[in-house]
């Protein structure tokens, strides 16, 4: 993912229109690993601050970074709304370079998965990791086939109406799976009085985890000890084979 070719204007106001908060189940968890945190808190992969804004007016201490500009600038907008002080940055987990440690790294919804070069995703665990404090945690979501919709190859859509009356069309088109990675082409339409305004066409890869064995052997190899997966989102729960994301709870100890 970056800054040039995915999450661009008319993506990142979909993204907001369709998720205005986040989830109640998936809040509750990774709230409950803040919680427990008593310390610096890390959200990678942001983006316009579903979860990160309403853990900060909560009064935990959330820094953030995302790649997108876009999503970043949503994300400013809604903490000046909310009158709230964020400590967020525009970057790639490539580039984390901070003094900071960490006592909790959570990335939500899935875009873990977003990495999906094996070089990439050993790279960005091993930056969680050292960014860490020695008793420090990681908990990401990744997807598995089964969150792909079906049947592949046909056009699905959305509609989504904005304040100022005009509406966007977003309709995404999923390719077959390759090599564990699922591609979607995505294409979004800006609407004013019939007619297309605005138009950006995205490419949006994952990498889909159904085999947890190698990701685990990977984190332990980079140092976690003590690595669990979670059924989302129930930290008392196993994953099933039906379940279309999986937490990973890392602990550096």
């Amino acid at each position: 993912m970056n800054s040039f070719d995915t999450y661009l204007n008319l993506c990142t106001q979909v993204y907001d229109l369709s998720k205005p908060t986040p989830p109640k189940d998936a809040y509750d968890l990774y709230r409950s690993y803040a919680g427990d945190s008593n310390g610096l808190i890390l959200e990678p992969m942001c983006g316009t601050g579903q979860f990160l804004l309403p853990l900060v007016a909560e009064g935990f201490d959330v820094h953030g970074f995302d790649a997108s500009d876009h999503m970043l600038g949503a994300l400013h907008k809604k903490a000046k709304d909310k009158n709230l002080k964020v400590n967020v940055w525009q970057g790639l987990v490539a580039e984390l370079n901070i003094q900071n440690k960490y006592k909790l790294i959570f990335i939500p919804s899935g875009s873990f998965s977003l990495i999906t070069d094996i070089e990439m995703i050993k790279n960005a665990l091993k930056i969680f990791f050292d960014v860490l404090t020695d008793d420090g945690i990681l908990v990401f979501e990744v997807e598995t086939s089964k969150s792909v919709p079906a049947p592949i190859g046909i056009w699905r859509g959305s509609a989504w109406n904005r304040e100022d009356g005009k509406l966007i069309l977003a309709n995404f088109l999923t390719l077959p799976i390759e090599d564990n990675i699922v591609t979607a082409i995505c294409r979004y339409e800006l609407i004013n009085s019939n007619s297309i305004i605005q138009t950006e066409i995205e490419y949006m890869k994952l990498r889909l985890y159904d085999d947890n064995n190698q990701l685990i052997a990977l984190l332990n190899e980079i140092g976690f000890s003590d690595v669990k997966i979670i059924k989302a989102f129930d930290r008392n729960k196993q994953p099933d084979p039906n379940d279309e994301s999986i937490i990973y709870e890392c602990r550096k100890k």
